[in-house]
């Protein structure tokens, strides 16, 4: 090997052709000094040559599909097993610090509008339901569970575009940028140089600046409906009907945490265990199946639900209420009534 110019060499080691080619250009080049000197056109015509075989190189060309090019060979390593897309995610702050221990892996089947999340603490279980995937004006991460599964169709449709190369996490990666959705922002996607999976799901502003948002991807691809195992019809936890400006009914994003028992570690993550959209009419459902972890050997249990209305200059409302395990089922209780803040209780009485 006699190319020193290591910037090149990084460009180049993803095609062994092309790499010999110049090599061979190179050593060609040691050789003929010995019969007469390169004039200073000769050598730039030769660098300009090597550079546009690096620009022509499949490798290189991030927009093309031809063999062997960085989006095809991104897409090639995305294991497809089923119908639903399955990612393992932690969600992090834009300094790639984790803004908790907790991971979340979500299964959602596009055709059936389902998602299931179950989430994790040091490999414990400490929610699992399944709830409808809805991108909204409540949605967290805009655009996360759509752009997962759009990811897999732009590439194979040619609306991923590389953008840049880079460093996340002491690994290097290739930038690529989803064209043609719609939303709040635009998703660009870190994907390892080494294996070409996707490692890191980036939330940018409409100007292409960062939002601050980004989730660590550690897991990756399709699976069976088996698999992904959704319940839909799981037993009922809570039902209720929340409650906005002059007592109307809301539309609200409607969420339970399970409080921690006196024997829970105090620094226990908490997360929550069931999540639903109120309708127009202000009623929602919250479905959980205790027979499943964090339930297990338990009867007793005290949650806390939380509404978030569109509007956030009025909050959240938080209400506490408990709930007992009977021969597999939650016992029903009366529906809750959910009030936002700043709605005296007295006017909605």
């Amino acid at each position: 090997m006699t190319i020193r110019d290591r910037e090149l060499l990084e460009e180049l080691r993803e095609d062994p052709e092309l790499l010999a080619l110049a090599d061979a250009v190179v050593e060609t080049q040691r050789i003929s000094r010995r019969f007469r000197p390169w004039g200073a056109v000769t050598v730039v015509a030769l660098a300009a040559a090597l550079f546009l075989l690096v620009l022509a190189s499949p490798w290189d060309r991030g927009g093309e599909h031809g063999s062997g090019s960085i989006l095809d060979r991104a897409l090639a390593a995305i294991p497809t097993g089923g119908p639903v897309s399955h990612l393992t995610i932690q969600l992090e702050q834009g300094d790639g610090h984790a803004f908790s221990p907790v991971t979340n892996e979500a299964f959602y089947d596009k055709r059936r509008g389902l998602a299931r999340v179950v989430s994790r603490n040091a490999g414990e279980t400490i929610a699992d339901y399944t709830t409808r995937a809805t991108e909204d004006e409540f949605t967290t991460f805009p655009g996360l569970l759509a752009g997962a599964e759009y990811y897999r169709e732009a590439l194979a449709s040619g609306n991923a575009t590389i953008v840049g190369q880079g460093i996340w996490r002491g690994r290097l990666v290739h930038w690529v940028r989803l064209e043609g959705r719609g939303g709040l922002g635009v998703l660009q996607i870190g994907i390892d140089r080494d294996n070409y999976r996707p490692v890191v799901f980036r939330l940018l502003d409409a100007d292409g600046t960062p939002s601050g948002f980004q989730v660590a991807v550690l897991g990756f691809d399709y699976v069976s409906t088996a698999e992904a195992a959704f319940e839909p019809d799981a037993p009922v936890l809570v039902r209720g009907t929340v409650l906005g400006r002059d007592c109307r009914p809301t539309r609200a994003r409607i969420g339970a945490v399970l409080k921690p028992s006196s024997r829970d570690p105090a620094i226990l993550p908490s997360a929550e265990i069931a999540s639903a959209r109120s309708g127009p009419d202000g009623r929602f459902t919250l479905r959980v199946d205790p027979r499943k972890d964090p339930f297990l050997g338990r009867s007793r249990f005290d949650f806390t639900l939380n509404a978030q209305v569109a509007d956030p200059t009025r909050g959240f409302a938080f209400v506490p209420f408990r709930r007992v395990v009977r021969n597999g089922t939650w016992v029903p209780r009366k529906p809750l009534v959910v009030r936002v803040p700043r709605e005296p209780a007295s006017e909605c009485d």
